[in-house]
C-alpha cells in the first residue's frame, strides 16, 4: 500500500481530534480556559489517552456550556434525537489518535505525571 495515501487521512484524523491536540504537547500543568475547558470540574488529566479524558471532562461540568458542542455541530434540543455532542464524535477519533500516539505517552506519564488543570482568572 502507498503511504502517500495514508497521509492525509492521519493528518486529518489528527486535526479532527481535537482533544488529543490539546493535551499531547501539554505542559504538567495547563489552564481550563486554555484547554477549552472552562466550567469542568475535573481537576487532571492523564497523559495515557488523554484525548478520550479530555472529551470527558468536557463532559464533566457545568451541563450546556459552550465548551461541550461545537458551533456547527449543536446539542440536540431535549425533545429532539437527532444532533450530536462534539465530545462524543471527537472522543472516538480521539482514541484513534491516542492509540498511534500510546508510546510517546505513556513515555510522559512517567516522566511528566498527568497534566495538572488549573481555574486561573
Amino acid at each position: 500500500m502507498n503511504i502517500s495515501r495514508l497521509l492525509p487521512l492521519i493528518f486529518g484524523m489528527t486535526l479532527v481530534s481535537c482533544g488529543s491536540v490539546q493535551t499531547l504537547n501539554s505542559e504538567s500543568s495547563a489552564d481550563v480556559g486554555e484547554l477549552h475547558l472552562k466550567g469542568t470540574y475535573c481537576t487532571r488529566i492523564p497523559r495515557i489517552y488523554s484525548g478520550v479524558a479530555y472529551n470527558f471532562c468536557a463532559l464533566y461540568g457545568d451541563p450546556g456550556g459552550a465548551y461541550q458542542h461545537d458551533a456547527a455541530v449543536s446539542p440536540p434540543p431535549p425533545a429532539s434525537p437527532q444532533g450530536i455532542y462534539w465530545p462524543f464524535l471527537d472522543g472516538l477519533l480521539s482514541g484513534v489518535t491516542d492509540t498511534l500516539a500510546l508510546p510517546y505517552t505513556i513515555y510522559r506519564q512517567n516522566r511528566d505525571g498527568s497534566i495538572e488543570l488549573t481555574h486561573g482568572d
